[in-house]
Parts: structure tokens; C-alpha cells; sequence
């Protein structure tokens, strides 16, 4: 089985003051029994580092980044189809008030990908047509 992990998913497990923190941890745990595949991409990636930078400073945003490269996390890099995707995506919703930008690109490669879950704590997930866990 493969998993996709969204920001707010990689936050939760990486930093132990995160509300989300025991949550996170045991799902990995459990799913890393069935030899689980867990994918990110550098857009996940990069706006999680944005945010613990800008919510934490910049020494946790940095100890975050070291330890997701020893993680054993694959990631994944967009490319322009999986952009095109996303924008389908976003400008095709029928209200502002539904994915984002960046939930649209995590959607696109998880469909490029065929990664059929995600690892979120966003609700917003859960209106589409993929398992979340953790929401």
C-alpha cells in the first residue's frame, strides 16, 4: 500500500508539541506493519518547512528538514503535468471556499500516481473521492 502525506500530516508527526503528535505517530506505526510506502512531494515539503519557519523559526524548520531526510519518505517532485492537473482542478471547484492551490497539486499527483490515501489532518480531503486518514 502506498500513502500520500500532506503538510499538516508531516507537522503533526515531526513535532511532538503538535496536538496531532500521538495520532500521527500511531497511524505510521501501524501502517508501517503492512509495509506501508509513505510519498510526499517537494511542494509538501517545501510549504511545511514555510510553515515551521514562519510559525517556529528557523532553527526547527531546519532540524525538521534534516530529519525528513533520514526519514525514508519518498518524495516526489511535481512536474508541469501534474500543475496543469492541479489548476484543472482548482478552477473547476464551484466555490472559493473548497481545495486550495496546494490541495489541488496533492490531489493531482496522488491521480498521477494513483495513490488512492492520503495522510491529512485537513477535512477538506475528505469531500473527495480518496480514503483519508487521520481527519
Amino acid at each position: 500500500m502506498t500513502v500520500f502525506m500532506d503538510a499538516s500530516f508531516l507537522i503533526a508527526l515531526f513535532n511532538q508539541g503538535d496536538e496531532f503528535y500521538p495520532k500521527a505517530k500511531k497511524i505510521v506505526q501501524n501502517l508501517e506493519v503492512k509495509a506501508t510506502r509513505f510519498v510526499t512531494s517537494n511542494i509538501v515539503l517545501a510549504e511545511t518547512v514555510n510553515l515551521l519557519f514562519r510559525l517556529k523559526g528557523t532553527n526547527t524548520a531546519k532540524k525538521f528538514l534534516q530529519v525528513f531526510k533520514r526519514s525514508g519518505i519518498e518524495e516526489i517532485f511535481v512536474d508541469r503535468e501534474i500543475f496543469d492537473k492541479a489548476y484543472r482542478l482548482l478552477f473547476t471547484q464551484k466555490t472559493k471556499r473548497g481545495l486550495n492551490l496546494f490541495d489541488c497539486l496533492h490531489l493531482a499527483t496522488m491521480k498521477i500516481l494513483e495513490i488512492k490515501t492520503i495522510l491529512s489532518f485537513d477535512e477538506a480531503f475528505k469531500k473527495e473521492k480518496v480514503e483519508v486518514i487521520g481527519a
